[in-house]
C-alpha cells in the first residue's frame, strides 16, 4: 500500500468516526429530551430575606410544569420573568440534575411608606424601588413625602436624603416623627404637635437624629415651634412668640 492509499484510508476512517460521533450525540440529545428520567419533577424556590414574597408566587411566575424536559428549560427567560416581581432583588435559576429546577431569590424589604401629595401610598425598599401600592401608611415604618411614584418595580428618583434620614429613625423617635419631607436644603421632620425639625443635608443622619433625641429628653417641650439639628453639636430650639 503506497502513501496515497494510506492517506485516503485515514481520511475515510476519520470521516466515519465523525459521522458516528455526530449520530451518537444526536441520538443522545434526542433521548435526553424524551426520557422521563430527565423531566422536571420539581421547581424548588429558595427565598432569602423576610419580605412578603412567597415561594408559591415565584413558582407561579416561573410557570414550568412537571414533565417538561430539563434540557428545554430556558434559564435566562425564567430569571427575567422572576425579576419582573417588584419584591425580587436578585434572581438565580439553575438546573439540579436530573429533575429539579431551582430558583434563588433575594427578597426586597419595605423600609418606608411613601406618600404623594394626593394621598396615594406605596411601600419602598432601601434603594427607592416601589414594591407595592397600599391603602395606607405602615405604622411600623417611617413615612416620607414624595412628589410622585410609579408602578411597582419602578424607582423613585432623587430621594436618597429622605431614605438615609428614614434609616436613622430609631423606634423611640418613630413615635414622634409623623413624616420626613424634602426641603430646598435637605430634609425636615414633621413632628407630633406640629413641631418642625430641620435635619439639614446629611450623609446618614445618625448624628442629627441622636441630637434630636437628646433635645426631646432634655428640653421643655411646651410651646415648641421648631428645632434645628442640622449642626448636631449645636441644636437650636425656637418657641412660639405668641404663647401657647
Amino acid at each position: 500500500m503506497n502513501d496515497r492509499d494510506r492517506s485516503s484510508r485515514r481520511r475515510r476512517l476519520w470521516l466515519a468516526w465523525t459521522v458516528l460521533v455526530a449520530v451518537v450525540v444526536g441520538v443522545g440529545g434526542f433521548a435526553a429530551t424524551r426520557s422521563e428520567l430527565l423531566d422536571v419533577d420539581e421547581v424548588q424556590v429558595v427565598l432569602t430575606g423576610d419580605g412578603p414574597l412567597t415561594a408559591a408566587e415565584v413558582a407561579e411566575v416561573v410557570g414550568v410544569s412537571t414533565g417538561t424536559p430539563m434540557v428545554t428549560v430556558d434559564l435566562d427567560a425564567l430569571a427575567t420573568r422572576v425579576r419582573g416581581l417588584a419584591y425580587a432583588a436578585e434572581v438565580v435559576v439553575e438546573r439540579d440534575w436530573p429533575s429539579t429546577v431551582r430558583v434563588w431569590v433575594a427578597v426586597r424589604l419595605p423600609v418606608v411608606s411613601a406618600v404623594e401629595p394626593g394621598g396615594r401610598v406605596a411601600l419602598l425598599d432601601t434603594g427607592g424601588t416601589v414594591l407595592e401600592h397600599v391603602a395606607g401608611t405602615d405604622p411600623h415604618l417611617p413615612t416620607i413625602r414624595v412628589d410622585r411614584f410609579g408602578a411597582p418595580g419602578s424607582l423613585v428618583p432623587r430621594i436618597d436624603p429622605l431614605l438615609h434620614a428614614a434609616e436613622a429613625v430609631s423606634p423611640d423617635l418613630g413615635a414622634w416623627i409623623l413624616a420626613l419631607s424634602p426641603t430646598g436644603h435637605g430634609v425636615r421632620a414633621e413632628m407630633v404637635g406640629g413641631v418642625i425639625v430641620d435635619l439639614g443635608l446629611g450623609e446618614d443622619y445618625t448624628d442629627e437624629m441622636r441630637s434630636l433625641a437628646t433635645v426631646l429628653t432634655r428640653v421643655d417641650l411646651r410651646c415648641l415651634e421648631s428645632i434645628n439639628v442640622s449642626i448636631p453639636q449645636n441644636p437650636v430650639v425656637v418657641r412660639s412668640a405668641t404663647g401657647c
